[in-house]
């Protein structure tokens, strides 16, 4: 790979939980360009039934806002193999950040069930574990029923990213990560460095803060970190501060040269990345330090090579503090501050979404990559005139009102993203607009679009949504999508396959592994086979290696060795597909090669009078599933008529996808050799749709008041 690439990484997948868009990019990001305000604020009748104090709730500071994630009460047990009790005991931040692993990870078009013996690294982190606090400690029945120790599994920070690991059979470094709101993007930083040291292959790296309803509102103090009137106006003159809020992200990590080697969707490049500390020189513990943050920029500028003058854009911390805004621009004025540079763009998540506290850092980033796929620089919420203390006029530094083309700098698109710990911990990742995508073109063929999910419901669910998105996909991108959904998706015991163009069958349940029996017999309309060559590697390898065999042998190409070639190259084609028969029976040499008892040289010698003996594998079919292997396939499987197979010329690659399909239906296909994926890359597809059903320990004070 070209050395351009060597030292960065590729951000390959996203997941986000975040107000206003919830699990929904797209929406993310439309709310981001549009600078949407997705702070909830709540009357004083829902607080009281959430648990909230009343003295508290009715104090003339009291502001009842917070930016919420919808479902955050709710989890698919059922995905993760977790019990009711276990799920209900369990910190939702936790929850919420295993699921934004699996959605990540099949965003980046990964399997989330990793592989025996994959390196896959998890740094992530969680905000404290409120729940615990609120609803579980004053609860004396859900403490009995936890035990000590379960109750510190389930709940304590200790454990996010060791979840992760276990659950996603992820088998490299899995390291939670606390360092307050810098602990996300803290967490990217440590990622990027397992991968460029080659302790990972693959990185996922996030966090998740989730309060329980009992915290929805805060008391305002002139000067302090939250705002007045619960809007969050960065940089603007009119702020007084942030607004707590529940949120995640996860993004999937992977070395640019591999990423762009195994033609994968990149969102965008990190060039480098740096963290540290304020130390003792500021203010106080929780105050900003501006040489420490200047000192962080600078330090991941250097490791990216990057000219601080071709960055066009900083994703900043932006609390919209007294304090904190003056500070942040301050230390970026040390680092970018020449007036002569091109226009600086600063923009702030915080607008639009509050404090996302540990998920802040990471969501940012993921914000960032939007800007740079989108090539747009997203608003900032509620900005009219500057604070008069950042001292704009005159500087390079400039706030959008609202969305503007993002113009390259010296040819290129080039961001920062900041997060700033309370305590002290720094962090800053530079990154770039993805490489431009090229890869070899792909044979156009039919494809078979694959669906599974653990229950009926979220089968169905799935495969609705699927089913659409392929219908309304272009053409030339369907063979991607089929090769996503096939190398970068668990297979789950509820199933539903079909042939791109055609319609989707109900998902059925895989019965396990069935035997599946190959009966030979060569039999069939011999023309047609053209669409298998032309479309399928392994089927085409036989041919070829036939071919060659008579061309070197002086053998005339006759109807026999004809049928023996079409036989033997589908039950090829059927094993590169993942259909592995229990047993093989049938006559003559096109059997005994699709058995493995003879090469397909061998077997040709044996039909124009060779030596080999060819045995006898019998002829009878057999109970249950079995496949006949002619000129073309036919599946006689239980309880699975055969409605709809064609066997038109034209149609005959087709035809064995779907027979394929229905094999992987009942369980009895597994996974296709790489060799059929050769020219393919993974793209965004819709991601599983989780079947979250309610776990969850209502505060005690709230239990008589809450609806039956």
């Amino acid at each position: 790979m070209t050395e351009e690439y060597s030292g960065r990484v590729a951000i390959v997948g996203m997941a986000v939980r975040v107000p206003g868009a919830d699990r929904d990019l797209d929406l993310f990001w439309h709310n981001m360009a549009n600078g949407v305000d997705s702070i909830s604020f709540f009357d004083r009748e829902e607080l009281a039934g959430w648990g909230v104090a009343p003295e508290l709730a009715h104090s003339p500071d009291f502001v009842p806002a917070r930016g919420l994630i919808s479902g955050a009460d709710r989890f698919d047990h059922r995905l993760f193999s977790y019990s009711p009790q276990d799920s209900a005991l369990m910190d939702p931040q936790q929850r919420v950040l295993l699921e934004c692993a699996w959605s990540a990870l099949e965003h980046a078009g990964q399997s989330p069930a990793g592989r025996d013996g994959n390196r896959t690294a998890v740094f992530a982190g969680t905000g404290m574990n409120v729940y615990l606090l609120d609803n579980l400690w004053p609860n004396a029945h859900a403490l009995q029923a936890a035990g000590g120790l379960g109750l510190v599994i389930a709940s304590d920070k200790d454990f996010a990213a060791t979840r992760i690991g276990y659950k996603l059979n992820l088998r490299g470094p899995a390291l939670s990560v606390q360092s307050a709101c810098s602990t996300s993007l803290v967490a990217v930083h440590l990622a990027v460095q397992s991968l460029l040291t080659f302790d990972a292959d693959l990185a996922l790296a996030g966090g998740a803060t989730v309060a329980p309803p009992t915290r929805r509102g805060y008391l305002h103090e002139p000067g302090g970190i939250f705002s007045q009137d619960g809007h969050c106006r960065s940089f603007d003159r009119t702020s007084t501060g942030t607004v707590p809020s529940d949120g995640a992200g996860m993004v999937v990590l992977k070395r640019l040269e591999d990423a762009v080697g195994d033609n994968d969707t990149i969102h965008a490049v990190i060039l480098g990345s740096a963290v540290n500390n304020d130390g003792a020189r500021k203010a106080g513990f929780t105050a900003p330090g501006p040489d420490g943050q200047a000192a962080v920029i600078a330090a991941a500028l250097d490791v990216a090579g990057a000219d601080p003058a071709t960055v066009g854009v900083v994703e900043t911390h932006g609390t919209g503090t007294a304090l904190g805004d003056p500070v942040e621009v301050a230390a970026l004025r040390q680092v970018f501050g020449s007036p002569d540079r091109e226009p600086l763009a600063l923009t702030a998540l915080k607008s639009n979404v509050g404090h996302l506290d540990t998920a802040a850092g990471v969501v940012g980033l993921i914000r960032m990559a939007l800007a740079l796929s989108h090539r747009m620089i997203p608003p900032v919420a509620h900005f009219t005139e500057p604070n008069p203390a950042l001292e704009l006029a005159g500087s390079a530094f400039w706030v959008p009102s609202a969305g503007k083309a993002w113009e390259p700098i010296g040819g290129v698109r080039r961001g920062g993203v900041s997060a700033f710990g309370i305590g002290g911990t720094n962090a800053h990742v530079v990154v770039e607009e993805a490489p431009p995508r090229t890869r070899p073109r792909a044979r156009r063929s039919p494809e078979l679009i694959m669906v599974s999910a653990k229950t009926e419901h979220a089968a169905r669910e799935s495969l609705e949504r699927v089913a659409t998105f392929v219908r309304d996909a272009d053409d030339r991108s369907i063979g991607d999508i089929a090769h996503t959904l096939r190398v970068g998706r668990a297979a789950l015991p509820w199933r539903s396959a079909f042939v791109a163009g055609e319609t989707p069958p109900e998902p059925v349940r895989a019965a396990g592994a069935p035997g599946v029996v190959f009966v030979v017999t060569g039999a069939g309309v011999l023309t047609g086979n053209r669409p298998n060559y032309d479309a399928d590697a392994a089927y085409r390898r036989v041919i070829d290696a036939g071919v060659a065999h008579l061309r070197l042998t002086g053998a005339a190409r006759t109807e026999e060795v004809e049928r023996f070639l079409a036989a033997a190259g589908l039950a090829e084609s059927l094993r590169a597909h993942g259909v592995h028969p229990e047993h093989v029976t049938g006559p003559g040499a096109a059997a005994a090669c699709a058995a493995g008892l003879l090469t397909v040289e061998e077997g040709l010698d044996a039909l124009t009078g060779g030596s080999a003996e060819l045995p006898d594998l019998g002829a009878e079919p057999p109970e249950g599933a079995w496949v006949e292997i002619g000129t073309t396939v036919t599946p006689h499987l239980p309880g699975a008529p055969c409605d709809g197979l064609t066997d038109a010329p034209a149609d005959r690659h087709k035809r064995l996808l779907a027979v394929v399909g229905r094999l992987w239906q009942l369980g009895a296909a597994g996974g296709w050799t790489s060799s059929l994926g050769a020219g393919r890359g993974s793209v965004p597809v819709p991601t599983y749709p989780f079947a979250a059903t309610r776990h969850y320990f209502d505060a005690p004070a709230t239990t008589a008041e809450r609806p039956s």
